[in-house]
C-alpha cells in the first residue's frame, strides 16, 4: 500500500467523455526517494488504461531508490525520464521534487534507449531509431528523446536518428541535469538507470501535437566566423583564439578563465548564436581551456559558420517563454488542450532569477488553463522540426497535446 504524506504531492489531470486519451501528472517532493517516486507515480497512473510514464526527478534524491518506488507502482506499464535541474509540475515552483507524466487510453507508444554517447553519438540516434521502429500508423507522431547533454555531440546524435526516422516525425526532448553541478546526469528506462544515454519514445495520437520553439536571445555586435572548430570545441574565431575573442568581447575581469567554476558562471548567461544555412542556433559555452584558448559548447559549432555573442534579459526571455506555450497550442486548431510539457533551459532560468521564474511559471499556468503543465529544466533541448538544427541550448520547447 503506497501513502502519501499531506502537503507533499499535487495532481492534476485531463480527459473528457468523448475523447480516448487522458493525461495526468503527479507531483511529489516527499523528503524519503522511495516514497516520492512511488507517490508521484501512484497519481499519474489514476487514468484509464495508462500507456507510458514520463519521469522528471531532482538529482538530489537517491535514485536507484526513486526510480525502485515508482517501479513498485509502475508494474508494466513504459517508463522513460531522467534527472533534472529543476522541475516543473503543479507543486510548488522551487521546491526539489519528482514529476510523474502519465499518458492513458489511445496514444500509440514504443520506447527504448541507446548509451555510448560519449564514444559515437551518431550511432546511438541511430540505434534509438531503430528501436522505436515500427513507427505508430497514426496521424499524428513524434519522438521524444531525453539524453544526457554532457557527452558527447549532440547534433550528431540526432542526425543519426533523424537519418532514419525521416523529415515526417519531429524529434523533441531535452538533456538530463544534475542541479547545476554541470558533471554528470541520469537517464531512466524501464527500471534502468542509465549514463551517456538516451531515453525516448515515439508516441502516436490520432489528434494534432502542437510543437514551437524560442530563446529570446538577441545577437549583439558584429559576427564572427568559426574559423577553427571540431564536434563542441571552437578553436578559432575569425582567425583569432576563441577564448580570447570571447572574453575580449564581453570586457571579461582579467584571469576570470583560470577559474572553471567563476567562468562557467560568467558564461551561463553569456551564450553564443551560431548561425548555418540560414538557421540560428544558440550555443551555451559551458567552459574554457586556459592553455589551448578554446572554448567548449554544449552543441556543435560547425568551422565556416557565423557567430556572435548573444544577449537576452527577464523581459525577453519571458516574453519568448509565453509566445512558445500560445502558439503549440494554437497549433491544436480547434481541438482542445489536452496536456503542455515545457522543456526549460537552465540557462534561461539563471538570467530570470527566482522572482522572474515564478512569473514564467505563472505564464505557463495562464497558458495550459486547465489542462496539466508538466516538464522540466534541461541542459539543451532537442526539437528537430525542419531545418538542419535540431539541438538546442538556452531555448524553451513547448508541446502541447490533444
Amino acid at each position: 500500500m503506497v501513502t502519501s504524506v499531506p502537503g507533499t504531492r499535487a495532481t492534476i489531470g485531463r480527459s473528457t467523455g468523448t475523447r480516448r486519451r487522458s493525461v495526468r501528472v503527479g507531483h511529489s517532493w516527499d523528503a524519503s526517494s522511495h516514497a516520492a517516486g512511488a507517490v508521484a507515480t501512484l497519481d499519474a497512473i489514476q487514468l484509464a488504461d495508462p500507456r507510458l510514464l514520463l519521469v522528471f526527478a531532482s538529482f538530489g534524491y537517491d535514485l536507484p531508490e526513486l526510480v525502485a518506488g515508482v517501479g513498485s507502482v509502475a508494474g508494466d506499464i513504459p517508463v522513460i525520464g531522467c534527472s533534472t535541474a529543476g522541475e516543473i509540475g503543479p507543486g510548488p515552483p522551487q521546491s526539489p521534487g519528482v514529476v510523474v507524466v502519465g499518458l492513458g487510453g489511445d496514444f500509440s507508444v514504443r520506447t527504448t534507449h541507446s548509451a555510448g554517447l560519449r564514444q559515437d553519438p551518431r550511432a546511438v540516434g541511430e540505434a534509438v531509431a531503430h528501436g522505436l521502429l515500427p513507427l505508430p500508423d497514426t496521424p499524428h507522431r513524434t519522438t521524444l528523446m531525453l539524453t544526457d547533454s554532457l557527452a558527447g555531440d549532440q547534433q550528431e546524435m540526432v542526425r543519426g536518428a533523424y537519418g532514419l526516422l525521416g523529415a515526417t516525425v519531429p524529434l523533441i526532448g531535452g538533456g538530463a541535469g544534475d542541479n547545476m553541478r554541470m558533471q554528470t546526469s541520469y537517464q531512466f528506462h524501464n527500471g534502468q538507470i542509465l549514463q551517456e544515454a538516451v531515453v525516448a519514445a515515439v508516441i502516436g495520437s490520432d489528434d494534432p501535437i502542437g510543437l514551437s520553439v524560442r530563446h529570446g536571445w538577441r545577437r549583439s555586435g558584429h559576427g564572427m566566423v568559426v574559423t577553427g572548430s571540431a564536434g563542441n570545441d571552437v578553436h578559432s574565431l575569425d582567425d583569432r583564439p576563441a577564448l580570447d575573442a570571447y572574453l575580449h568581447r564581453h570586457a571579461a575581469p582579467h584571469g576570470l578563465e583560470q577559474d572553471a567554476a567563476a567562468f562557467a558562471e560568467f558564461a551561463l548567461t553569456r551564450p553564443l548564436a551560431v548561425a548555418r544555412r540560414g538557421d540560428v542556433a544558440i550555443r551555451h559555452v559551458l567552459g574554457a581551456d586556459p592553455v589551448a584558448r578554446t572554448l567548449n559548447c554544449a552543441g556543435s559549432v560547425p568551422k565556416g559558420a557565423a557567430a556572435w555573442l548573444a544577449t537576452g534579459d527577464v523581459e525577453s526571455t519571458l516574453a519568448a517563454t509565453d509566445a512558445a506555450c500560445a502558439e503549440a497550442i494554437e497549433q491544436l486548431g480547434e481541438v482542445p488542450l489536452l496536456a503542455l510539457l515545457v522543456f526549460d533551459c537552465v540557462g534561461r532560468r539563471a538570467v530570470l532569477g527566482d522572482d522572474g521564474a515564478l512569473v514564467e511559471r505563472r505564464l505557463m499556468n495562464d497558458r495550459a488553463g486547465t489542462a496539466p503543465l508538466a516538464g522540466f529544466y534541461t541542459y539543451g533541448e532537442i526539437a528537430r522540426t525542419k531545418g538542419v538544427i535540431g539541438y538546442h541550448n538556452q531555448t524553451v520547447l513547448a508541446v502541447a497535446l490533444s
